[in-house]
């Protein structure tokens, strides 16, 4: 029998999460209107690192301790969760249009990420130049996003904004932000403990519990932003919380201890992750937007990726 203070604590977690996540995404949305950034941009960068801390705080603690199946299991359980639930159950909320070619850029981007992640794990392990290659793709990618977002802006239209609200809107989002972060954290620490309580399997809590609940921040900062209508935001945290828990979350992790990948990981979790892709992403190649049906089936595909897990 558990305390009811651990009950409280995710109940706190759980409205930190929500209502940081709803301060983020208001504080977002107005700093890209002010600079002329667009949604997409904003998404994939100041909002995806930042709710993708969790995923890397969990990771860079596992690898200190030597744990590769923590580390691997974190991050890739994330993408298919953040793919196949998020942007599933978002695009149900609202269907997503893709119209510039900076959110197919972003797009292909994450897809290479996984594939090459896949390729450089074929050895059975991540360590030494594999790390370096991760690292420097992440130092491109900050600096592709910086350099999309400066092309992008409107340099004929001026934006005006009132400094005492800019300082306002940073404040927000920071507290925002922290209250997801460590609202996900209390969240995910009390729910483990109730999981135990209720005997649920140590595979059906790896599995679920770190994943989803280190997702927690992009699952309500993203769900938010759909029911508000900013699919782009949606849109650019996910594909940005994707591609930076490859080439962040596993570089760091790796740059602390070398990690080993199990055949399941290439056999398994990798190829369900760009399956779920493909079923978002292929047909918006053609029709610029990813409907309800391609969000219903992405979410089907990742229920019946995880009974199997847990069956197995």
């Amino acid at each position: 029998m558990i305390s009811w203070t651990v009950y409280l604590l995710f109940i706190i977690g759980l409205i930190a999460v929500i209502k940081g996540a709803d301060w983020a995404v208001d504080s977002a949305v107005w700093l890209s209107k002010s600079f002329g950034i667009p949604e997409v941009i904003v998404g994939a960068t100041i909002v995806s690192i930042g709710t993708t801390l969790p995923e890397t705080m969990i990771s860079a603690l596992g690898a200190y301790r030597g744990s590769s199946d923590v580390v691997v299991g974190t991050f890739l359980g994330s993408i298919l969760f953040n793919t196949g639930t998020i942007l599933g159950i978002g695009c149900l909320i609202h269907p997503i249009k893709i119209r510039t070619k900076d959110s197919f850029l972003k797009i292909g981007s994450m897809i290479g990420v996984l594939i090459l992640f896949g390729l450089l794990s074929v050895d059975g392990t991540i360590r030494g130049f594999d790390t370096f290659i991760l690292l420097a793709l992440l130092v491109c990618y900050l600096v592709m996003n910086i350099y999309v977002s400066n092309n992008n802006k409107n340099k004929d239209q001026k934006h005006t904004y009132d400094k005492k609200q800019l300082v306002h809107e940073i404040i927000q989002f920071v507290v925002g932000i922290t209250a997801v972060v460590l609202g996900a954290k209390v969240l995910l620490d009390s729910g483990e403990q109730i999981a135990h309580a209720f005997g649920i399997s140590e595979a059906i809590i790896a599995t679920t519990m770190y994943a989803a609940g280190s997702s927690l921040p992009e699952l309500v900062t993203s769900l938010t932003a759909a029911y508000k209508g900013h699919s782009g935001l949606m849109l650019g945290n996910v594909v940005g919380a994707n591609t930076l828990n490859v080439i962040l979350v596993a570089g760091v992790s790796s740059l602390i201890s070398p990690l080993s990948i199990g055949s399941q990981i290439l056999s398994a979790q990798i190829p369900t992750a760009l399956l779920i892709m493909a079923v978002l992403f292929m047909p918006a190649f053609f029709n610029k937007k990813i409907t309800r049906i391609q969000g219903l089936l992405a979410f089907l595909i990742y229920l019946i990726f995880i009974i199997n897990f847990a069956l197995a």
